[in-house]
């Protein structure tokens, strides 16, 4: 939208406010401002679009840096003279195609937008680039399907355990006819854990047993041992950092294990001997 030029007495107040006219200009304007109403009103409003234009300067000096605009600056390479060299002087180019060359061109743009529109054609219309970039199912390993359930549930402190820790016999029972696996509730209060119930979770379409610790010292940080039927797909026993959740698996004849927790928490190989000698 335009704005319109200020006319030439708000150009002759505007100076006037900031001292830069004669004195005999000045002797003009003090003695319109005293006879004449509207050039007072006119600079009533200069000094209060002024007042104004202030503040809000003063309150943007007074807002924080961002780290990031700090960091950028910080880390800016320093900046290199330019040298230029001489050059010798460019022919002007031109192009005038023939006409076989303006017809080779033609079939190769059409070419190529009929290979643009079957490719769009052939994907289903939802399709979006994240679902092309993403990893097949296939690539997938187990323990992600460990980690996923261990970070979903063990956020939830209210919901964390289909059967909280009172209930000890039914889960013994239910994990062990769902995961044919018989087992012991460890009792890690050496490792200061307390045990806060239990879970059944799958990996790669195994059924898993889920028990769930929480720090006895009141800390937020949740472990969880995960157990279930020896397989193949469950590869060999390893220790593992995934983003924020470190793992440590191990297997028997008949079971695989796996302690998880936060990768903060230095004394899971600990937990994870502890449990392995009480399972």
């Amino acid at each position: 939208m335009p704005t319109s030029q200020p006319s030439p007495l708000q150009q002759r107040l505007s100076a006037y406010a900031d001292g830069e006219i004669v004195d005999q200009e000045r002797h003009d304007l003090e003695a319109l401002l005293v006879n004449d109403p509207q050039a007072r009103t006119q600079q009533d409003q200069l000094k209060r679009g002024a007042d104004v234009g202030r503040r809000i300067f003063d309150d943007l000096l007074k807002e924080p840096v961002p780290l990031e605009l700090v960091r950028t600056i910080k880390n800016a390479p320093l900046p290199r003279r330019a040298v230029r060299l001489p050059q010798a002087p460019r022919p002007p180019l031109s192009f005038h195609p023939s006409g076989p060359q303006t017809l080779a061109a033609c079939l190769i743009f059409f070419a190529l937008g009929g290979g643009l529109g079957y490719m769009f054609a052939t994907n289903p219309a939802g399709q979006t680039l994240a679902s092309l970039s993403a990893p097949p199912a296939e690539k997938r390993d187990w323990l992600d399907d460990v980690i996923a359930d261990y970070r979903l549930f063990g956020r939830q402190p209210r919901h964390m355990a289909e059967i909280g820790p009172d209930g000890k016999a039914d889960i013994l029972e239910w994990l062990t006819t769902n995961t044919g696996i018989g087992f012991r509730i460890p009792d890690l209060a050496q490792s200061g854990l307390t045990f806060a119930g239990a879970r059944l979770v799958t990996a790669q379409g195994h059924p898993l047993g889920l028990l769930f610790y929480k720090r006895s010292d009141g800390d937020s940080d949740v472990v969880a041992i995960a157990f279930g039927s020896s397989s193949p797909d469950f590869g060999k026993p390893m220790e593992d950092i995934r983003s924020d959740t470190a793992v440590v698996s191990w297997s028997t004849a008949l079971a695989t294990y796996v302690v998880v927790g936060p990768s903060s928490a230095a004394d899971l190989d600990d937990i994870a001997a502890k449990a392995a000698g009480l399972l």
